[in-house]
């Protein structure tokens, strides 16, 4: 990781609080960032045992499909899918495409440290249609209670 992402990542933790999430509100929608160490973790074991994980990770529908004909949902039953993607407007543009409201596709780069580039990041939808990141940490860093 590059020192500059990995700063704001790791400052992005040390301040999240006891909730350990981040709720945006993006228009009328939610962005919630999960910090939680248990799904930090969990996201961290999903991305090690993919035979080729790209840098971003996403909870979709199905994964008997081309990518950009299933959409994003909850992790629940969710076909966990890996991509590669080289920007965070190329993020954004993916989210676009599985269904994601523009405007929170739009406000993944400001809450996202690193998104599409050297941070890998977990997307899903929540139950209640908030859309759901959480960062994808090398071993040693994830933070335990």
């Amino acid at each position: 990781m590059d020192g500059s992402q990995q700063a704001n990542l790791l400052s992005l933790l040390k301040e999240v609080g006891a909730e350990n999430e981040q709720l945006h509100s993006v228009g009328d929608q939610i962005l919630r960032l999960n910090l939680k160490p248990d799904d930090l973790q969990l996201w961290q074991d999903t991305f090690a045992a993919m035979t080729e994980p790209g840098n971003v990770l996403l909870a979709c529908e199905s994964d008997a499909c081309p990518l950009g004909a299933t959409k994003l949902t909850w992790v629940v039953g969710a076909a966990i899918r890996s991509t590669a993607v080289r920007s965070a407007s190329d993020v954004g543009a993916l989210l676009k495409s599985l269904g994601v409201s523009d405007p929170i596709a739009d406000a993944i780069p400001d809450h996202c440290p690193g998104v599409g580039q050297e941070i890998a990041w977990a997307f899903y939808l929540e139950r209640h249609g908030w859309l759901t990141a959480c960062p994808i940490l090398p071993t040693n860093q994830v933070v335990h209670p």
